[in-house]
């Protein structure tokens, strides 16, 4: 992070860009540059930064999203039994993990009661 502490996009208060604002301000940039390029015309920077400086407040985001539902479990006999497999391995271990630590626990209680 150059040095710095925290977030690459800390900002402090004062500051009057907001990071959706230069979010913003980039897309409109690359839509103007496509545009100068598909028209053929020569780009003016000048009149490109006072294109972006201009607050758009009509601009807004439209998402579509479409979700449909594929179904439910493995989609071979393979993944299932890998899978099962899997998780009766992690229920083991962690049974294990759990008499170990009764064990444990009552060696401690023992020579607790020896003292």
């Amino acid at each position: 992070m150059l040095g710095f502490r925290g977030h690459f996009g800390t900002k402090s208060r004062r500051s009057s860009m907001t990071l959706t604002a230069l979010r913003r301000a980039r897309r409109r940039a690359q839509a103007l540059i496509a545009q100068h390029r598909a028209d053929g015309r020569p780009l003016d920077l000048a009149a490109l930064e006072a294109d972006l400086l201009a607050h758009d407040h009509d601009e807004t985001t439209l998402a579509i999203g479409h979700w449909t539902y594929t179904g439910t479990g493995w989609h071979t006999e393979a993944q299932a039994v890998l899978a099962n497999a899997a998780a009766a391995r992690a229920r083991e271990r962690d049974q294990w993990k759990a008499e170990q630590r009764r064990q444990h626990e009552a060696g401690v209680d023992r020579e607790k009661g020896r003292r």
